[in-house]
């Protein structure tokens, strides 16, 4: 699951609203790097999802439409994205058409259940935690975000490649 340009943008643009309070979409556009017209297609879609508020003409520009502890880093992702999901047939109930056949769909469904329990973190939390990786591990230990059933909790385990001279 790769999280788009325009999710991380998106991400950092209310980062920046957060902590200015009030500002333009030209100032985020020119700290962040981001092209004006790109941000402002990700400004229209944050604003439809209620994350942003947007005025124009004097003293116009954008703002929080809410407070940071009333939306999540899962929501503003999925502002610009859509349903997040690791694989399509996930994007929505019952998508599925192997469901019952495929032996990796209920390990799929938890991987995609533990991505998303680990992005409803709300923007009031992040801000303050910083995404300290202190702050990730208390709400997620490692071993208890690992796989069950590979032995390793948590561990990456590196298997032999008989074809460099190891033993497999």
């Amino acid at each position: 699951m790769l999280v788009t340009r325009e999710a991380d943008y998106a991400v950092r643009c209310v980062v920046e609203v957060a902590r200015a309070g009030h500002t333009s979409a030209a100032k985020v556009a020119r700290s962040q790097g981001i092209s004006p017209t790109f941000l402002g297609k990700i400004v229209q879609s944050l604003a439809r999802a209620g994350i942003l508020a947007t005025r124009r003409g004097v003293g116009g520009g954008i703002a929080l439409a809410k407070p940071p502890e009333s939306f999540t880093l899962l929501e503003v992702i999925e502002a610009v994205e859509g349903p997040l999901a690791i694989i399509e047939c996930l994007r929505q109930p019952g998508g599925c058409v192997h469901e019952g056949e495929c032996p990796a769909f209920p390990y799929l469904v938890l991987a995609q259940e533990r991505l998303r329990e680990s992005l409803d973190v709300s923007f009031a939390e992040l801000l303050a935690e910083r995404a300290s990786e202190g702050a990730l591990l208390g709400r997620m230990p490692i071993e208890d975000a690992a796989p069950r059933g590979n032995g390793h909790r948590g561990r990456r385990v590196r298997t032999p490649d008989p074809a460099a001279g190891g033993e497999g």
